[in-house]
């Protein structure tokens, strides 16, 4: 298979595999939903058995041109590109592309006159064929997953648009809390009681949404293949075919927000029943939606001002004044050089005063507005904030956190971390790397402490606590299936064995493969609390 025209043929064939790959690599995402993977699981095997032709080929041509260097050089490069069988990178396409462009060259400049290969010219003509027909699967790949999901749905139940129209609200007040225990989904209320059967391969928490005015709740649930919508009562509001694998938490979650978008006609994000906690518990007051050329944001701060920031564009500093609600034109500037805003909220203490910060001379305070007076505070510390006559204070100095009178006098024992519950109640990092939780007199009101405790359903005054960081497994997706248990106010354990837990899916890196570096790394940031205080962005120099 000397003859030049076989020679062209191979060459043909080499770059067009190359694009496929390149299409293939550069066009397929990473997660796609189970039909489609269906249609690129045949694309990729038969990229496989292409590959495999195309590598014993160049082998042949390798052989039959030993004696020409840039003949061999162009085939030994092509075989390179069975390399893309352990390795679904672009570039190996590289390999095949530059094999067809060496052959191609040497060909039309090299004046061959040996015997042309019918049976190369056809064989290199119908891999060209079938790679044709591959890569135009491959761009369509979408579009047959969608017509595979429509032909398996046939027999589902469909959401009709009226569905709530006749529908009433349950009246069910307790918050139904997915929980994975012993492989599978159920629901349980704050309670720890058992509401709906763990029968689900996987179950999302329940969102509100509002239809005919009404307000409802629903959730998506799997089970045996099937994904459905349903209520609390377990009425099934729409079915389907799976089209992400059930331990695929992540991808689970995006097919119930576009449901919750595209279905349900819900706008906005979806608001789940029991509400993330961001910046909940910090006082803020918001920005108007005025535009003046006298002040870059104005601010709600109180019944009797308004707060006014000018930004300097020559870098000279930001500007603040207090502004009289009824003559703007009353002002009173604020003698500070930083205070916690953004586009959207001035940031405040609990008792309503303005903080300032001067970090670089390490000073902070606060400005209370009634009287315009300034207060202030030295050292390399960070008040965090007022709880009626105390102060929470992080001393940069040892990394502690705990409690002075308005004296400055220490009055509790000083943590590692804190999270404000905002109910009485805040979750402590001892000293000793343990965790609890206390009330107001800094009595740990659980009489235990934990290896870890997770703030996420404090707004239900619910902890969860865990275990132990020994027993750990995670699923193909990496998801890792933890040993928590859900805890009360009053510190009694309600729900044991928790494997996942309402919307708290946590990815460990590697999986079960995991090194004990990245199982120490993933215990270190499951531990952190990671509560936002005010001012924390003017310390994040001092942060470890």
């Amino acid at each position: 298979m000397r003859g030049k025209i076989v020679n062209l043929c191979i060459s043909f064939m080499n770059i067009l595999l190359g694009i496929l790959i390149l299409i293939f690599t550069l066009y397929i995402p990473e997660e796609v939903t189970i039909q489609e993977n269906y249609v690129v699981t045949y694309v990729k095997y038969s990229i496989y058995g292409i590959i495999s032709v195309v590598a014993l080929l160049d082998i042949i041509q390798s052989f039959n041109h030993r004696t020409d260097s840039s003949f061999n050089l162009g085939y030994i490069l092509g075989i390179f590109v069975i390399s893309f069988i352990f390795i679904k990178q672009p570039a190996i396409a590289i390999f095949s592309i530059l094999s067809g462009i060496i052959v191609l060259i040497r060909t039309l400049t090299e004046n061959l006159v040996e015997l042309d290969s019918t049976f190369g010219i056809s064989v290199s003509i119908v891999i060209m064929a079938v790679i044709a027909i591959v890569m135009l699967v491959t761009l369509n790949y979408s579009l047959l997953g969608d017509s595979i999901k429509n032909r398996e749905n046939k027999n589902e139940l469909a959401y009709k648009e009226d569905f709530f129209k006749y529908v009433q609200p349950l009246g069910i007040t307790d918050a139904y809390i997915n929980v994975k225990k012993d492989g599978k989904f159920g629901y349980i209320n704050q309670n720890g009681e058992i509401v709906i059967d763990f029968s689900f391969d996987f179950a999302s928490p329940f969102v509100l949404i509002n239809e005919y005015d009404k307000t409802f709740e629903v959730a998506l649930v799997s089970e045996n293949g099937s994904s459905y919508i349903i209520m609390k009562n377990g009425r099934k509001v729409m079915s389907y075919r799976d089209e992400s694998t059930s331990d695929n938490y992540n991808a689970k979650m995006k097919e119930l927000e576009r449901i919750y978008k595209d279905v349900l006609k819900q706008q906005g994000d979806m608001k789940f029943e029991i509400n993330k906690i961001e910046k909940d518990f910090i006082n803020k007051v918001p920005a108007y939606n005025d535009e003046s050329q006298e002040y870059t944001y104005r601010y709600d701060y109180s019944n009797n001002y308004d707060l006014l920031v000018t930004i300097s564009n020559l870098g000279l500093g930001d500007k603040y004044e207090l502004a009289k609600k009824g003559n703007i034109k009353d002002r009173y500037e604020i003698d500070a050089t930083n205070l916690d805003y953004d586009s959207e909220y001035l940031y405040l203490f609990s008792n309503g005063t303005i903080p300032f910060y001067e970090v670089s001379k390490r000073k902070q305070g606060w400005i209370v507005a009634d009287n315009f007076k300034r207060e202030e505070m030295s050292g390399k510390a960070q008040i965090l904030d007022f709880y009626e006559d105390r102060m929470l204070l992080r001393n940069y100095n040892d990394y502690t956190i705990y409690f002075i009178d308005l004296q400055q006098n220490v009055i509790s024992d000083k943590y590692k971390d804190m999270f404000i519950c905002g109910n009485g109640k805040y979750i402590v990092k001892s000293q000793n790397g343990t965790y609890y939780v206390m009330n107001d007199n800094y009595e740990n009101i659980f009489n235990n402490e934990y290896l870890s405790i997770n703030p996420r359903l404090v707004s239900r005054d619910l902890y969860l606590i865990l275990n132990s960081d020994e027993k750990i497994e995670a699923n193909n997706y990496n998801f890792a299936d933890l040993d928590w248990s859900l805890v009360n106010g009053e510190g009694n354990v309600i729900f044991e064995g928790i494997q996942q837990i309402y919307d708290l899916y946590l990815e460990i890196p590697n999986g079960n493969e995991a090194t004990d570096t990245d199982k120490k790394t993933f215990f270190d940031n499951l531990k952190k609390l990671n509560y936002e205080f005010v001012g924390d962005k003017f310390y994040k120099d001092y942060i470890k």
